[in-house]
């Protein structure tokens, strides 16, 4: 991966960009915002994101992503948060729930993208 010591990742991040829609879910399980951003990068457990929103470290998202002609929706919770300009921020967020389905469909996105990158 990477010698920079900073670096938590563990998985391998594959560069994509796609817009997604994002909800921010409060302790109670309440849709408390919205937004769009888009993905800087992907990996099979998480992305990271670029948005207008700063977001705490353990904050929920429902994230809706498009994915071709399909649409995919994950919970996750935000691991770090950095501003990158006044006016954006970039946040990696680690996946906890995915309905079987979209699992599915993510898992053979992300290997498509995997493979056509390699190449």
């Amino acid at each position: 991966m990477s010698n920079d010591l900073f670096e938590r990742r563990q998985k391998e991040r594959r560069y994509a960009l796609n817009f997604l829609d994002y909800e921010v879910i409060s302790e109670a399980g309440e849709v408390v915002g919205r937004g769009l951003a888009r993905t800087l990068n992907v990996s099979e457990t998480g992305l990271q994101l670029e948005t207008g929103q700063f977001f705490d470290p353990e904050q929920l998202l429902r994230i809706t992503l498009g994915l071709d002609n399909e649409l995919v929706q994950v919970t996750g919770r935000v691991v770090n948060s950095r501003p990158v300009t006044d006016d954006l921020c970039t946040s990696g967020i680690m996946f906890l729930e995915f309905d079987e389905a979209d699992r599915r469909t993510y898992r053979e996105h992300f290997e498509t993208l995997k493979n056509v990158l390699e190449r």
